[in-house]
C-alpha cells in the first residue's frame, strides 16, 4: 500500500522545506553501525534518528549491519546477481567508483530535484557525489587525516617538513619520550590513504592514473618509501605501526610515550580524552609534513548511495533528507568527530577541537585518487610498502612495480 509522504516533520518542513515525495511503507538500510551499541556516539545519534524518522514518516526502517569493508562489494555482487538490495546504503567516497563501475548506484538528479537541500551542500559533496554531471550519492559527513601533538613536546611549532623530522634523530627526543610519533601502517589499504597518501601527492607522486589503474612505480612513491624506512631505522617511530592493527598504533600515545599521533578527525571517538585536551590547548592539531609540493591531510565524505533495483528510492529519498536536517545533522557531525555538509559554520559542535579540525580539512584536505579496484589495489601496495619497511634490502621500485604488475594482471 502506497501512501502520500507529505512531511516527515513539522522542524524538518520548516527547517529545510523538504518538497514532497511518494514513499512506500519501508525502507532497508545498509550501515556499518551497530545501533544497538549504546556505547558508540554514532550508533545512539543513528538509532535516535531512525526512531523520529518512523515515527514522523510511517516508514519503518530495517536495519541491516553490514562490515565497512564489505559494503561495496556485497551491494554489488547484490545488484548485479539480480537479488534483493537495499533501498539506501552508506559509502565512503573512496569507494564510490567500485560501486559506479558495478552499475549499482542509481542515478539520483530526478529524484532529488526538488529537494532544497541540493543548494546548501558544501562543495565536497560535489566532489564526492557528482561524476560526469551526474548525481550518484549525497555527502552527509566529510572527515580527514591529521596529526596530533603535544604542544610542550613542541615550543617551536610542529616540524613541517621531512628533514625536521629526521633531525630528532640527531638531537634527540624530549626527557620520557621513546618515539616521536605512532600512526597505522600495517597491511591494510586504510595505511595507504592515512599515512602514505598526503607525503606521495606532497612529493609529486600518484597512486592510480585517470581509468583507476595503478601508475605508483615512481621514484616520487620510493621516495617516500625510504622517508618511512628512515624513521623506523633511527626509532623515531615504533614497529608496532607497521605491524600491528589499527588500535595497536594507538598504544605509544594513550601510554605518554609518543611525542605525537598520526591519526584523524575519527580519532577522538577512539583515544580517551583526546578532544578535551585539544579544547584545553594541551594537544594541536596539524597537517603532515611538506615533501615540497604541499602540506595534505587524507580527505573522504561518507554518503548516502541508493542502489540500483531498489524497492523504495522515494522512501530512501525521504530518509536522506531527514538525515540533512541542520540541526540533526551537526550533531551527528559531532558524534562522528567531523564537518557536516550542510551548516558546518553554524554547527552546535564548535569548539576548539572542532574548529582546527574544520582548519586543517578545509585547507590541507586531499581527496584519494579513485579506481574501481580500490580496496584490492591499495590492499595489495600495502603488503608491499610493509614488507619494504621491515626488510630495506628490498629494492622499492622494483617491490613497487610487483605490486602494480600484480594489481594490472588480476584485475585489468
Amino acid at each position: 500500500m502506497k501512501k502520500w509522504f507529505i512531511f516527515l516533520t513539522a522542524l524538518v518542513v520548516l527547517a529545510v522545506g523538504i518538497a514532497p515525495v511518494m514513499a512506500q511503507d519501508s525502507i532497508t538500510l545498509w550501515t556499518s553501525i551497530d545501533v544497538t551499541n549504546t556505547e558508540d556516539s554514532r550508533s545512539v545519534s543513528l538509532a535516535e534518528f531512525i526512531t523520529n524518522f518512523q515515527e514522523s514518516s510511517g516508514i519503518t526502517v530495517n536495519v541491516e549491519q553490514v562490515a565497512w569493508d564489505q559494503l561495496t562489494t556485497r551491494l554489488s555482487v547484490a545488484v548485479q546477481a539480480g537479488g534483493d538490495v537495499p533501498d539506501v546504503v552508506e559509502i565512503g567516497s573512496q569507494q564510490i567508483p567500485q560501486v559506479l563501475d558495478a552499475g549499482a548506484a542509481m542515478a539520483l538528479d530526478e529524484l532529488v530535484a526538488d529537494q532544497p537541500w541540493l543548494s546548501q551542500l558544501a562543495p565536497a559533496d560535489q566532489t564526492a557525489c557528482v561524476f560526469d554531471g551526474v548525481r550518484y550519492c549525497v555527502a552527509h559527513l566529510v572527515r580527514g587525516s591529521m596529526s596530533y601533538y603535544n604542544a610542550a613536546d613542541f615550543p617551536d611549532g610542529f616540524p613541517t617538513t621531512p628533514d625536521e623530522v629526521l633531525a630528532y634523530a640527531e638531537s634527540g627526543l624530549p626527557e620520557g619520550k621513546e618515539v616521536f610519533s605512532t600512526f597505522f601502517a600495517g597491511r591494510s589499504y586504510g595505511a595507504i590513504e592515512i599515512a602514505w597518501w598526503p607525503l606521495i601527492a606532497s612529493n609529486g607522486g600518484s597512486l592510480f592514473d585517470e581509468e583507476g589503474k595503478p601508475n605508483w612505480a615512481t621514484q616520487e612513491v620510493a621516495d617516500v618509501v625510504e622517508y618511512g624506512r628512515a624513521l623506523l631505522a633511527a626509532g623515531l617511530i615504533p614497529e608496532v605501526t607497521v605491524t600491528g592493527d589499527f588500535s595497536d598504533a594507538e598504544a605509544p600515545w594513550i601510554d605518554g610515550q609518543a611525542m605525537s599521533f598520526g591519526g584523524g578527525s575519527w580519532s577522538a571517538i577512539f583515544v580517551p580524552g583526546l578532544r578535551d585536551a585539544v579544547d584545553a590547548g594541551d594537544v594541536m592539531i596539524s597537517p603532515n609534513v611538506d615533501f615540497g609540493g604541499g602540506s595534505y591531510v587524507f580527505l573522504n565524505s561518507e554518503s548516502w548511495v541508493v542502489p540500483e533495483g531498489a524497492a523504495n528510492p522515494e522512501g530512501a529519498v525521504a530518509f536522506i533528507s531527514a538525515f540533512l536536517e541542520p540541526t540533526f545533522l551537526a550533531g551527528w557531525a559531532e558524534a562522528g568527530f567531523g564537518v557536516p555538509t550542510i551548516g558546518a559554520e553554524e554547527g552546535a559542535a564548535i569548539s576548539p577541537f572542532f574548529e582546527q579540525v574544520d582548519t586543517v580539512l578545509g585547507e590541507n584536505g586531499l581527496y584519494m585518487q579513485q579506481s574501481p579496484f580500490y580496496v584490492e589495489s591499495l590492499d595489495l601496495l600495502a603488503i608491499a610498502w610493509q614488507e619494504l619497511l621491515l626488510d630495506p634490502s628490498i629494492d622499492a621500485l622494483e617491490r613497487l612495480q610487483a605490486a602494480q604488475d600484480e594489481v594490472l594482471q588480476t584485475y585489468w
